[in-house]
């Protein structure tokens, strides 16, 4: 499972990293903080095995939290919300709460 939530971190915060430097991003307020992201998701996603876990919890909750300001910024003006946008939550969503378990945090 862990391999497969690599992925998608990678593919999610590759994908962020491409849009803001080929240009592609229509809101300039977000470019700084959607170009971290991606940063960090790429490199949470090739950390060893010991630490993978953590660093993609940590990496995808700043996403959702980086995500969702986003989302606010669109519903505000009521324009319309790109899909790609709810995609990436939702993936950053699933890594969450698939890996959160593996943490041993139970509060027990």
């Amino acid at each position: 499972m862990l391999p497969m939530l690599r992925l998608l971190s990678l593919v999610v915060g590759g994908f962020t990293a491409w849009r803001v430097l080929g240009g592609q991003m229509t809101s300039t307020l977000f470019k700084v903080p959607d170009l971290a992201v991606g940063a960090v998701m790429v490199l949470a996603a090739l950390i060893p095995n010991k630490g993978a876990a953590p660093a993609l919890v940590a990496a995808n909750a700043y996403a959702f939290g980086v995500f969702s300001v986003a989302l606010a910024g669109y519903l505000v003006p009521s324009k319309p919300v790109e899909p790609l946008l709810i995609a990436a939550m939702a993936v950053n969503l699933v890594v969450i709460l698939l890996l959160l378990p593996r943490l041993g945090g139970g509060g027990r």
